[in-house]
């Protein structure tokens, strides 16, 4: 049935209805110390789904300031230790939204790419992340899923190569990058370089990438040529450096995207290792050291704090949207009791949505659930793709093109978390089939769909 206050933040959907003891616990845990009012006076209890979004984003957020402002450090609070971060003039208020990318100093040959790119309006996080990476600052940018976080970066550090080059001389060089981006996951990288190509047809810089899963020789011939940018996973990269293909020598701006991700799924390591040179050259006389731009929809207080020893004096820079559920996605929790089939369940919710023409992610928590939700939607005659981790690398990503497909052949996605980030994809419903066991995974998983203020529906069994 649908549930008061329903309107604002989307529906409540309940397949049986909850016994009393059940209700009696509800009770008892929404109530307070506060003397029982009237019923004339009792104001409406909010929505039980309300409550859970609140609860799972409040848990991961202790330390975050009031709902509604800009979740930015206060002007002149230390990064770490006794230290005072550089204030950055954007950082600690809420920052003008801009009418276009002009306002924010980016130059013709930048603003002929995004022309053909159809793009005319800044979003929020790249009105906040442009002008601060123009400005030489090392920023953490942080912004909900979907919001461009990709061209806010990019964007301005390509300008910045181009104004190196007129300035200083600097031009490319075989096997010397002055720009590495660094990405979790192969499909990841393939995105990041797919924006930077389309950038390079009117800004004429050069850029190749490099990951996992793929065969060296190739990586290696392109590495051989002049290059201004690299993009790449870590482990491959720092596998081109120990084999000679690639040096540190010219690199001068370094950028981590999903850096939450790097930092929290075991890539800590292989970002010091590659860190090392860098700051080591940066300790020489006369070197003018590297800028530092972090990307991120998430960050746990264990992550920030890791960053914040990391990269010392960064600056925070984040959207009032940061950590919080998309505002144009409905969500419909649907309960279910041990008595009923689940996959049943799934099969009532995503046969409606499919019969509309949607493209529909369905994320299992484990891969045997994966399996099994594959195998039950294959057997009623519904054709789906996979994304998990068993998956080889070179499957995954032709998965990921026949769901992209216009045509519609394959519009279901059955997939884990490996899915939930970073992936740029037109999604238009998400089911979330297994409950995800944390607030930073709900918000990656809802976060692809609705992208780029566009609408869009998750559902929750």
């Amino acid at each position: 049935m649908a549930m008061a206050g329903a309107a604002a933040a989307g529906r409540c959907l309940l397949l049986s209805r909850p016994s009393p003891l059940r209700l009696r616990l509800l009770r008892a845990a929404l109530s307070t110390a506060a003397p029982t009012l009237t019923p004339t006076s009792a104001p409406a209890p909010p929505p039980r789904h309300e409550l859970l979004l609140e609860r799972l984003r409040l848990r991961h957020l202790k330390d975050s300031s009031s709902p509604g402002s800009p979740n930015l450090p206060p002007r002149g609070k230390a990064a770490r230790g006794g230290e005072r971060t550089s204030q950055h003039p954007q950082q600690g208020r809420r920052v003008e939204a801009a009418e276009s990318f002009e306002e924010l100093g980016l130059g013709e040959e930048v603003m002929a790419a995004l022309g053909e790119m159809g793009i005319s309006k800044p979003t929020e996080i790249q009105c906040v992340g442009v002008p601060a990476v123009l400005d030489g600052t090392s920023v953490v940018l942080g912004s909900h899923t979907g919001s461009g976080k990709t061209l806010a970066y990019l964007l301005p550090l390509v300008q910045l190569l181009r104004r190196d080059e007129a300035m200083l001389g600097m031009s490319m060089k075989p096997r010397r990058p002055r720009a590495v981006v660094l990405c979790p996951t192969r499909e990841l990288t393939e995105q990041v370089y797919r924006v930077a190509k389309s950038i390079s047809h009117h800004a004429r810089f050069r850029s190749t990438m490099v990951s996992g899963g793929t065969r060296l020789r190739p990586q290696e011939d392109s590495l051989n040529m002049p290059v201004d940018m690299v993009v790449g996973t870590p482990g491959r990269i720092l596998d081109h450096i120990k084999d000679g293909n690639m040096v540190y020598g010219d690199i001068k701006y370094l950028v981590l995207d999903e850096a939450d991700t790097m930092f929290d799924q075991g890539f800590g390591p292989d970002i010091r290792k590659f860190l090392a040179p860098l700051k080591n050259r940066a300790t020489k006389p006369g070197d003018q050291g590297f800028q530092t731009v972090l990307v991120t929809a998430t960050m746990t207080k264990a992550v920030q704090k890791l960053i914040d020893e990391e990269f010392e004096g960064i600056v925070h820079l984040r959207t009032s949207t940061f950590q919080k559920r998309v505002a144009t996605a409905r969500h419909d929790f649907i309960k279910l009791t041990g008595s009923e089939n689940k996959l049943e369940a799934l099969l009532q919710v995503l046969e409606p949505s499919l019969a509309k023409g949607n493209k529909i992610m369905v994320f299992c928590n484990t891969l045997n659930s994966s399996r099994a939700v594959d195998h039950f939607l294959t057997e009623n005659q519904i054709s789906t793709v996979n994304y998990h981790g068993e998956v080889p690398a070179e499957e995954r990503v032709e998965n990921l093109n026949k769901f992209r497909n216009e045509e519609g052949d394959c519009p279901t996605l059955v997939c884990t978390d490996l899915a939930a980030r970073g992936l740029d994809l037109d999604v238009d419903h998400v089911i979330m089939f297994d409950f995800p066991s944390n607030s930073i995974d709900y918000l990656h998983r809802t976060g692809r769909t609705a992208r780029m203020g566009a609408k869009g529906n998750d559902s929750q069994l």
